[in-house]
């Protein structure tokens, strides 16, 4: 603004007694008006000076990329088109990473506030896990958009917090192994010896029919996968990996038990038996029945509201699920001495540290097994 000669230079004085001047701020035309001139000018110095403070901070926004919570808004679009169960496992992560982040600009976040939020939850290791594999989504993101075109992928650098809790499923107890074997021809039992005789996932095993099965050769073929989104089961014709489209041997246990309903058309699925997959809730009955059937369910009593009045019903605590099956099955493979290269591809795992640290338990069998050895290999050593 140039220097005036006198304080009204440049006012215009109106009718009122006021006086006015219009100037241009931020690309706006404005008018300022008081009746002391003096007050006019301090007016024009404050919306200027807010006005370069308005354009730094642009600038600093800018700079600084866009907020966290704008890139987990466009991460939520492809969280959507993901798999249910990776849905399932990322959503809760990634609302709390917007709770922790979502007012902060990408350039904002560094490696040690990540790393510090890790800490703070209260979860166990793979469920941190995905956390950070949630951060590092949205960053990689961020880094590939052709709009945001960020520079680094900065969640990479945080690490994972040493001495959180692991939590590893054991295989199912010698007494429920051997509830399924002892019954392994009651029709109540097929869904409990087809877990035990394949070690499949349940999806996979869901979607399994007397087509897929080689009778002659003794050979299932796992090709499909059934995923169930709330109730109603969804045939995906893939699996949850790549390496998860396998063949796998026909055990003679489960080749007996499923006999009777060979005269069945090649579609029939054999969870359920019927011409199309098995909803969530039959399947859970199913399993329910069988564990019930041989005292191995505790009934719980629960209370809900219908029509606005409480009405109780009877819940039953299942103490073994058909994923430890899955357990069962590779501690099978480990003792009846099947590679862990050939154990891999049976159980349908790209690599073997699954198997080593989450599905392999060390069961007495084992143990005895390696005394044996132990003692054999300590008595040619005398």
């Amino acid at each position: 603004m140039a220097k005036r000669k006198s304080i009204t230079e440049g006012l215009e004085l109106r009718p009122n007694g006021s006086w006015r001047r219009a100037e241009y701020i931020g690309g706006k035309r404005r008018f300022f008006t008081a009746k002391d001139p003096q007050q006019v000018w301090d007016k024009i110095r404050a919306a200027q000076a807010e006005q370069e403070q308005a354009e730094l901070l642009a600038i600093q926004e800018q700079n600084a990329g866009p907020l966290f919570s704008q890139v987990c808004d466009e991460y939520s679009a492809q969280l959507a088109a993901m798999k249910n169960g990776t849905r399932k496992a990322y959503e809760p992560a990634l609302r709390r990473a917007r709770e922790q982040f979502g007012d902060y600009r990408m350039r904002q976040i560094e490696p040690y506030m990540i790393s510090q939020w890790l800490k703070s939850l209260p979860y166990a290791a793979t469920t941190v896990a995905n956390h950070k594999s949630v951060l590092n989504n949205v960053f990689q993101l961020w880094v590939e958009s052709p709009v945001w075109r960020g520079e680094e992928n900065i969640a990479k650098k945080a690490t994972m917090p040493r001495g959180l809790k692991r939590t590893k499923r054991p295989p199912p107890s010698d007494a429920q192994v051997e509830i399924v074997k002892a019954n392994y021809l009651d029709p109540d039992a097929l869904i409990a010896v087809a877990f035990l005789c394949t070690g499949e996932r349940k999806g996979e095993l869901c979607a399994v029919t007397l087509g897929d099965i080689d009778f002659d050769s003794k050979v299932i073929h796992i090709t499909k996968s059934v995923e169930h989104i709330n109730n109603r089961p969804h045939l995906r014709n893939f699996t949850k990996t790549e390496a998860g489209i396998r063949s796998i041997p026909l055990l003679d246990m489960l080749a007996e038990a499923l006999q009777p309903y060979r005269h069945m058309p090649k579609g029939t699925y054999i969870v359920g038996l019927q011409q199309t997959p098995i909803t969530a809730c039959r399947y859970r009955r199913l399993w329910e029945h069988f564990w019930r059937k041989y005292d191995q369910a505790t009934p719980r009593t629960r209370t809900k509201l219908r029509n606005g009045k409480p009405v109780k019903y009877t819940e039953w605590d299942i103490p073994v699920c058909s994923h430890q099956f899955r357990h069962e099955y590779v501690c099978m493979l480990c003792i009846a001495g099947v590679s862990m290269e050939i154990a891999m591809q049976l159980v349908g795992h790209a690599n073997e540290k699954m198997i080593r640290e989450v599905y392999l338990a060390l069961k007495p069998e084992m143990i005895s097994d390696a005394r044996n050895r132990l003692n054999q290999a300590l008595a040619r050593v005398q």
